[in-house]
């Protein structure tokens, strides 16, 4: 997938979301086509199975966090909580993280003189990011230890430059489209860090490693593994 096709298809995500909030059949309609999109011009297998983790593992998080009472939607018509179209909105997503990561890989590690400086400053920022989520959150006892958990395990075993680029991938532009929704009222955290701005100090945390974790289960359901 071109940068052309990656550009189109976030656009169109966002757009969709955003023009489309009170008519959930129409938006997930829109979702699906762009499902099918993104499925057909994919050069890289392994990004339908991206697709279906997203969904799997997406929906039901979002539905525990809702009746945790995290944060609630404001639109029509939900189950369990949630819009019809979460699931389809989790599975264009991942995918869309993992072709930009591929597409931007080159760019930002192509250069054999600052490719070590690029992976330990964003190493750093990571670090320093995780330890101020830990340290800043008002969060249960349960949920420090799940991001410490992730946290471990991404500083062990997911720390590839790929790994790395999309983190911030995933929390930069994740981070964006859920600011973005919840400044429109289309839902609101019930006790966020940033008041002002209505959003968690977790959420980019939230957003980037779910982008790695699912990226490393799409990957390791095959036996080449493009890191």
């Amino acid at each position: 997938m071109t940068w052309l096709h990656s550009i189109l298809i976030g656009i169109t995500l966002f757009a969709t979301v955003i023009q489309t909030w009170h008519h959930p059949v129409l938006t997930t309609a829109l979702l699906t086509i762009t499902l099918i999109a993104q499925a057909r011009l994919t050069p890289h297998p392994n990004d339908k199975r991206a697709m279906l983790a997203a969904a799997l593992l997406g929906t039901p998080a979002e539905a525990i966090s809702v009746h945790l009472g995290e944060w609630t939607y404001h639109a029509p018509n939900l189950i369990l909580g949630l819009p019809i179209w979460i699931p389809l909105i989790w599975a264009n997503l991942f995918p869309l993280y993992r072709r930009l990561g591929r597409l931007l890989h080159p760019w930002i590690f192509g250069n054999e003189q600052f490719k070590k400086k690029v992976y330990i400053t964003l190493s750093i920022l990571i670090i320093l990011y995780g330890y101020a989520t830990l340290t800043l959150m008002h969060k249960t006892p349960i949920i420090h230890l799940l991001y410490s958990g992730f946290l471990i395990a991404m500083a062990g075993f997911w720390r590839s430059s790929m790994d790395l680029l999309l983190f911030v991938i995933g929390a930069s532009l994740g981070t964006l489209g859920e600011y973005t929704c919840v400044q429109l009222g289309y839902w609101h955290y019930y006790n966020p860090y940033f008041q002002q701005a209505g959003i968690d100090i977790t959420l980019a945390m939230d957003w980037g490693l779910s982008t790695v974790i699912i990226h490393r289960i799409a990957e390791s359901t095959s036996s080449h593994h493009h890191t």
